[in-house]
């Protein structure tokens, strides 16, 4: 019924859709036949799973339906690590008391809060599947294909997700590592929901006026400063893909602050991050007509943040 979500989600051009089928089907995998899906998402007027860091959903997907609800996690880059509980159902509606009962707030009123849900967003997109063998590990692969919907809004999906079923993490980001050569994929840190959340205007918990110096990057134990520079690294992309103000130049300013940081780490920093393209990628964003898109679908910029990603987590495993 539950079990700990880890996958690596990479939003794709339309142009990388072909190479990306060429690359999966060079590894040892298993193919699964297209299938239609649609999630409906449920939130109360108050957003009050949001404030929990919580999505409740309904899929539906060859007449069986399911509901999920996903609770508080963590996400490194665009690796994503979040305890979800899924409940097969007869029909689409909500029932909150099938979920275990530990994994509400102290003193929730479930009954109450059921009666407070109402549908705020759906998706609707074709899923393709493979389950690939990558040495000892068994990785799932899906490419959605679709649309958001809130009202009169709609926002695009396309993507790709590598989720680990059986293996290691450090598998997991080497398979993602055999993607890098591909022109059109990018690290994605924001979920379906999130971005169903946005279109509906649900703020996300990342302050949009991020502000660099609210740190000391050089005080902090090497893996804290990692984590919060890919925050910020994650963040101030996302801004400049939406034409926010000043989001290319916070970008170059932290990408500078990254290579004194590295300089500063020095003899921490493992040799597969000392040869990334920085300072290249730092002096692309000077070009007065570069577009987002141009520089954050590149393959070196994919590089150079999954190998951040990489590093974070060989930091932080167990």
């Amino acid at each position: 019924m539950s079990h700990l979500e880890i996958e690596l989600k990479l939003s794709v051009l339309p142009e990388a859709i072909q190479r990306i089928r060429e690359k999966i089907i060079s590894f040892h995998y298993t193919h699964f036949s297209l299938h239609q899906l649609s999630n409906t998402y449920f939130e109360t007027v108050d957003h009050q799973l949001r404030r929990w860091d919580m999505g409740l959903r309904i899929r539906g997907c060859d007449g069986r339906f399911e509901m999920t609800i996903k609770t508080t996690g963590k996400v490194i880059g665009g690796l994503h690590q979040r305890p979800e509980y899924n409940v097969e159902i007869h029909k689409p509606e909500i029932n909150l008391l099938a979920f275990p009962a530990e994994i509400w707030p102290k003193d929730t009123n479930v009954d109450r809060l059921q009666s407070q849900l109402t549908t705020l967003f759906y998706t609707d997109f074709s899923r393709e599947k493979w389950m690939v063998t990558y040495h000892g590990s068994e990785i799932e692969i899906v490419l959605d294909q679709g649309s958001i919907y809130a009202g009169a809004k709609k926002k695009p999906i396309m993507e790709i997700e590598l989720e680990l079923k059986k293996g290691t993490l450090i598998e997991l980001l080497a398979l993602a590592k055999e993607f890098v050569n591909i022109e059109g994929l990018r690290l994605a840190n924001k979920s379906k929901a999130e971005r169903g959340y946005s279109l509906v205007q649900i703020s996300d918990h990342v302050d949009t006026k991020l502000s660099l110096s609210h740190y000391n990057w050089f005080t902090m134990p090497i893996e804290q400063g990692l984590r919060q520079l890919l925050v910020y690294w994650q963040h101030y992309e996302e801004c400049w893909l939406e034409d926010q103000t000043q989001a290319r130049q916070n970008l170059s300013h932290l990408l500078l602050l990254i290579q004194k940081f590295l300089v500063h780490y020095a003899h921490s920093v493992p040799h597969f991050i000392r040869v990334l393209p920085l300072k290249e990628i730092t002096v692309l964003l000077t070009a007065t007509d570069i577009q987002p898109e141009v520089v954050c679908y590149s393959v070196d910029w994919l590089r150079c943040k999954l190998a951040f990603t990489q590093w974070l987590t060989a930091l932080t495993l167990p």
